[in-house]
């Protein structure tokens, strides 16, 4: 990595350069650090200069995070740099543990930015749509870890009793009614007997007497 930046003259006075945002300015100055420079003999011409290790730069999310980058800023940076032309991307990484990481290409487009001759990116950042899985996922789980496990327990409602619900009684239908008209039909059926013997009649058939 080179200790010293070497710039354009038409490139810092580009309306594109002087419209970075703050995050994507600084993010293109670490790509611009991470160049492996090389002359180029031209006959008869001054020496070219050339990006030996263009489409071979990575810029990772754990590097940006030790340089106090969050994720979010890092990744709007990156997009923001592709779309006006400072950056391409050469290989889309998988992410995750498996070492694959996005390779970028360090692009001149941004000459052509706001004219009708830009060009757009070949290869613009494939968003992750894969549901769970890969680095962004990864850390999301671990912003929401913690704060899944202090949730607190269910508190068990004062007002549930440990009885077991009692069961509505069956009542058969020569049982439907209540304590007091089973009572009252009792006493009905029986008015019968106990109802005090009738007088007898003044005639009867068997005395011959007047009683």
């Amino acid at each position: 990595m080179n200790k010293k930046i070497w710039f354009e003259k038409e490139l810092l006075r580009s309306s594109a350069f002087r419209s970075l945002s703050k995050w994507a300015m600084l993010v293109y100055l670490d790509f611009l650090r991470k160049r492996q420079m090389e002359p180029v003999k031209r006959a008869r011409r001054s020496d070219e200069w050339v990006i030996k290790n263009n489409g071979e730069i990575v810029y990772p999310y754990s590097e940006a995070e030790k340089k106090e980058i969050g994720r979010r800023e890092f990744r709007n940076a990156i997009d923001e740099l592709i779309e006006k032309g400072f950056l391409d991307i050469a290989h889309q990484g998988s992410g995750g543990r498996s070492g694959d990481m996005t390779k970028y290409i360090l692009d001149d487009r941004w000459k052509e930015h706001g004219t009708p001759a830009f060009r757009p990116a070949r290869n613009p950042r494939r968003k992750d749509t894969r549901g769970g899985r890969g680095c962004s996922a990864f850390h999301a789980k671990q912003q929401k870890s913690p704060v899944t496990k202090s949730l607190p327990k269910k508190a068990v409602s004062s007002s549930k009793t440990d009885t077991p619900k009692e069961k509505s009684p069956t009542l058969s239908s020569d049982r439907s009614a209540t304590p007091k008209e089973r009572k009252k039909k009792i006493t009905n059926h029986n008015d019968g007997e106990n109802k005090a013997p009738s007088q007898l009649s003044l005639w009867s058939n068997e005395c011959v007497t007047i009683l």
